[in-house]
């Protein structure tokens, strides 16, 4: 190898290292020029970079006189460099007067020779690195081979530099999205927080509200009341002529202002009591009571003669003695046998049951019709305050719609559950279901409170305040720990239960709202979460099942199934 070729391979070698050494495409683009001008002489080189089917000047170093516009031409336009790009291979023309491949056009006047060499790189051409000179014959055959092995190492350089650029670009874009996401979670979270802060302040409002209604409505009803009954004790007075005689006709209207008087004092009581429990402050008496004097007692209040109907009691012999509210289990029982009277034909048949369910341990009372009967479509509607099924009906049959709502609540704040199984035309069956202990003294409820740091924790989410004493006693005096928080209240916990207790209270669509805003919560996610309905209705369960309870029961719970809920969802627990 004689001195020449040692130098120019020394000069490769450092050129090689040079455009290795840089990344930034337009910096490499002036450097590839610059080191290729150390092992070819010309007068005016460029680097022209392959998009498609054009080629695009991205750099030039030049003696000649420049024409500054950006200069984009076919590949297809000049024969010299379609060769060079389509063989990939140097192409050289000794003398561009003689040589037919060579097209003049405007700024190539002063070129006499050319040689272009195409940069391949990863297998592809991506450019052309052109030369020229102003002498004819000025590059030769060892001009062509260092060009050649020159454009190798630039193409690689270049290829290097276009993916660095790429990389930083899609960083850069990935950066700026990540920027706008980060500064979009931050408005999101600011209208989360607003909206929040603004739903606290509607449902504080309609709580308040709602307050007011149930003030509203307890005191008018007192109000009410009072001349009410004077009005009924007057009428008594005239009737008994103590102000002097009547007429039948007077008689007939006094009857009729009696009777309608009772009415009004009777619904105006259903409205005080709705109101009550709704407020939290109708609380229930503990009593033992006698359930078969009281099935007794309340059958003998209804009249079934005005309709020649007829009347079947069934009462289990020797029931068991019962824990409950007396006046209040009269008030169910009694509204019972009214509907059933109210909506049952002239000289159709209807009853009472009442019997000790064991599996349970509760009092199960049951009155059934041969009635109108209610369309299954219909029985979720059944439940709303003031609200009769039909309009006729409120024309055909009196009343305001309160009875069944104030039956289920009261069923409710005593522990248990009420079942409905009707069919159009067909009858109903109302079956209320009681625990024996329905009412807990309250020094019997302390004496269970307190439990040990490591037990259970279970979170109960009930619909009324104070409807789920027995439930309550039950849980800590197996040994957990009852965190109790209303279904309408926000939800504040700082710690995981280890399981989730729902009372159903209607209506359905509040029970799947609640399950799912538990479902909703991390904390939650995962527990075991049971509801435990006061109102059993077709379609119920799987509604609740489908929005994420693990398990849907009918209170009130027998012991063995009590047991058994807890086996099942907190194996660990014994």
């Amino acid at each position: 190898m004689n001195g020449s070729q040692q130098n120019l391979d020394r000069i490769l070698l450092e050129v090689v290292q040079s455009l290795t050494a840089e990344l930034d495409l337009p910096g490499l683009l002036s450097t590839i020029l610059q080191q290729l001008a150390k092992l070819v002489s010309f007068d005016s080189a460029s680097i022209m970079l392959l998009e498609g089917d054009q080629l695009e000047l991205a750099a030039r170093l030049s003696t000649f006189p420049t024409d500054k516009a950006p200069l984009k031409l076919k590949v297809t336009e000049l024969t010299h460099i379609a060769e060079a790009i389509e063989q990939r291979h140097p192409v050289r023309i000794d003398d561009t007067a003689n040589d037919r491949r060579w097209r003049k056009r405007k700024g190539n006047e002063l070129i006499r020779s050319w040689l272009g060499v195409p940069l391949v790189a990863d297998g592809q051409v991506i450019g052309l690195l052109n030369m020229s000179h102003s002498a004819p014959g000025h590059f030769d055959s060892q001009s062509e081979q260092t060009a050649g092995a020159f454009a190798a190492f630039a193409a690689v350089a270049l290829h290097n530099a276009a993916l660095h650029n790429r990389l930083q670009s899609e960083l850069a874009e990935r950066a700026h999205t990540e920027a706008e996401l980060q500064e979009e979670r931050a408005r999101l979270a600011i209208r989360v927080a607003e909206q929040i802060a603004a739903l606290r302040a509607v449902n504080q409002e309609m709580a308040r509200t709602s307050r007011m209604k149930d003030e509203f409505l307890a005191a008018m009803s007192h109000e009410l009341r009072t001349p009410l009954n004077v009005i009924i004790s007057m009428t008594d007075l005239l009737r008994e002529e103590v102000y002097g005689a009547v007429t039948d006709r007077q008689l007939q209207a006094l009857e009729r202002i009696d009777r309608q008087s009772k009415l009004l004092l009777s619904l105006i009581s259903d409205v005080l009591d709705v109101a009550r429990i709704e407020s939290g402050r109708l609380e229930l008496l503990a009593q033992q009571i006698d359930v078969e004097a009281i099935c007794r007692a309340c059958v003998a209040q209804v009249d079934f003669t005005a309709k020649q109907q007829h009347f079947s009691l069934s009462i289990q012999p020797s029931l068991p003695a019962m824990i409950a509210d007396e006046r209040r289990l009269r008030q169910i029982l009694t509204n019972l046998l009214s509907n059933a009277v109210k909506f049952t034909a002239e000289g159709g048949i209807l009853g009472l049951e009442a019997m000790h369910d064991e599996e349970c341990n509760c009092l199960a009372l049951t009155v059934w019709d041969t009635g109108i009967g209610i369309d299954e479509d219909d029985l979720r509607r059944l439940f709303r305050p003031f609200v009769q099924l039909d309009g006729a009906l409120s024309r055909q049959y009196e009343g305001t719609g309160l009875g069944l709502t104030l039956i289920h609540r009261l069923t409710a704040l005593h522990g248990g559950s009420l079942t409905i199984e009707s069919h159009k035309g067909e009858g109903s069956r109302f079956t209320v279901r009681i625990p024996l202990m329905a009412v807990l003294d309250h020094d019997i409820a302390r004496r269970t409170l307190i439990a040990g740091p490591d037990a259970p924790t279970v979170l109960l989410v009930a619909g009324l305040e104070h409807a789920d004493a027995l439930l309550v006693s039950d849980l800590r005096s197996a040994g957990f720990h009852v965190e109790i928080t209303l279904q309408d209240a926000e939800l504040q916990i700082d710690e995981a239960p280890d399981l989730v207790i729902v009372i159903g209270y209607p209506p359905l669509r509040h029970i799947v709202r609640t399950v799912k805003t538990l479902r909703a919560n991390t904390l939650l996610a995962d527990k075991p979460l049971i509801v435990l309905t006061t109102l059993q209705l077709p379609g119920y369960s799987e509604a609740i099942l489908a929005a994420g309870a693990n398990e849907y029961l009918v209170k009130p719970l027998g012991k063995q199934a009590f047991e058994q809920l807890i086996k099942t969802h907190i194996p660990f627990f014994t």
